[in-house]
């Protein structure tokens, strides 16, 4: 995602990698961010609710502007769908 594309009001999806506690099982994590305000080089938003912050260029590029869809297993790990999962679940619905 580009600062071109961001406008106040927009919420997008903030995607991050992590460790389910002391495991070695991987999960992907989906956080909204709410978008504030637009500026030259940076916005003000609030990510998973929390209190409004200055993000730059940087963090902005990693969020997605529709929401990903995520599959999980039997652990409790989650993970990116394939395009074929993205096909059968927008199909079914």
């Amino acid at each position: 995602m580009k600062l071109s594309q961001l406008e106040a009001g927009m919420t997008v999806w903030s995607l991050s990698r992590s460790k389910m506690g002391n495991t070695t099982i991987k999960t992907v994590t989906l956080h909204s961010v709410v978008i504030q305000e637009v500026h030259d080089n940076h916005v003000i938003a609030r990510w998973n609710g929390n209190a409004p912050r200055r993000f730059g260029e940087t963090a902005i590029s990693g969020w997605k502007k529709d929401k990903p869809i995520l599959i999980r297993d039997r652990s409790g790990s989650a993970r990116l769908a394939t395009r074929e999962e993205k096909a059968q679940i927008l199909k079914t619905e």
